[in-house]
Formats: C-alpha cells, sequence, structure tokens
C-alpha cells in the first residue's frame, strides 16, 4: 500500500489483468481499501493492474482488419462520476452518454485514429479491436485498454462507432467474417510440425 501510495497516491484503480467489461475493477480512494480491492480483483484472475487515475476524457476508437487495419471515427464516453462500470456499460442503458462522433479538433482525431492503428499493430492484434483512450485537460493522450473482443450489443461502441463511419451491422458482421476466413487461410499454410 505504501509503494502504491508513493507511486500514484489515491485514488487508483485495482483490476484484474485479463478481464473485459470492467469486471472486478474497483475505484479505491483510500489506503484502507486497498485489501479488498486487490481481494476482489484476484477472484477474477491471479496477476491484478494497479492504475493511477487519470482524468480526462474516455475516448474509444474501433479497429477493424488484419495486415491493412482501419479505424472508424472516434467516440467518447461520458458518465457523471467518470468510472464507466460494468453496471453501465449493460444493465443502464441511459447510464452514460455516448457521443459518435466526439468532439474533437480534426488534429486529435487523427492522432488517436493513428495511434489505435499503431497500439492494433504493434500487438500483432487480427480482425477487430476497440482501443480505449483518455485525453487530459493539457492535450495529454493515454492508452487506457485494448479490447480484443469488444461487445456487440444495441449499446456497445464497437458496432457503433462503425455505423458513424459508414459501416452498418451486416456489413461488419461480414467483413469480420472474410477477416476471420483469411487468417485462417494464412494459418494453414503455415507448417505446424517438424517432420
Amino acid at each position: 500500500v505504501v509503494q502504491v501510495e508513493q507511486a500514484f497516491g489515491f485514488p487508483v484503480y485495482v483490476k484484474p489483468a485479463n478481464m473485459g467489461s470492467s469486471v472486478g475493477v474497483v475505484k479505491v480512494s483510500k489506503a484502507t481499501d486497498m485489501f479488498d480491492a486487490v481481494k476482489n480483483a484476484l477472484q477474477y484472475d491471479s496477476k491484478i493492474l494497479i492504475e493511477e487515475e487519470i482524468v480526462g476524457r474516455e475516448l474509444e476508437c474501433a479497429v477493424l482488419g488484419n495486415d491493412e487495419p482501419i479505424a472508424s471515427d472516434v467516440g467518447e464516453i461520458v458518465t457523471e462520476d467518470g468510472f464507466y462500470s460494468y453496471q453501465k456499460k449493460y444493465l443502464y442503458e441511459k447510464a452514460a452518454l455516448l457521443k459518435i462522433p466526439a468532439e474533437l479538433d480534426d488534429s486529435t482525431r487523427e492522432e488517436i485514429r493513428s495511434m489505435s492503428i499503431a497500439v492494433f499493430r504493434t500487438l500483432e492484434v487480427r480482425g477487430m479491436a476497440r482501443i480505449d483512450m483518455f485525453l487530459t485537460k493539457n492535450g495529454g493522450l493515454y492508452v487506457n485498454e485494448i479490447n480484443t473482443i469488444p461487445g456487440f450489443t444495441s449499446i456497445s461502441m464497437y458496432p457503433k462507432l462503425w455505423q458513424a463511419s459508414g459501416i452498418s451491422y451486416k456489413e461488419l458482421i461480414d467483413r469480420l467474417i472474410s477477416l476471420a476466413i483469411e487468417e485462417h487461410r494464412n494459418k494453414s499454410q503455415l507448417i505446424s510440425t517438424g517432420y
């Protein structure tokens, strides 16, 4: 706890390393709550992350492709308390406002799109991903996470971002299937034994 306080101060976010949808994520505002937050996160994964709070706008960009990925327009999630919890994502449709496109200048919009593609390529992702970032008041841009299996519900950002970028839900599904077939075809040509 002392190391966390020295490194980040409070509040921090404690979360399982390999979960999505904000499952197991707890905002910790004081040192005395750290133990319970860590215990909670360890229910979901044997590895946890402790992250400093970054105050900023929560922006998201969808990426689609294999060797030549493309990025959607940028969306923004606006919540009253700044924490987009599991409940807000899936249980309460009006708990957050989704702004698509986000109100950004062209330079920032293109920087986010370019950075999203760079993250996608660097991590060698195939098919699809949603890149989540924070934009601070002083213009700092921070990658928060990459979601390689983004939600596809009626209120999910991934399909909404593509719809706003000119790709319908049906066309998106068709493209994802084509990308999966392409990836399977490429991998099936590789030698898988030493003989």
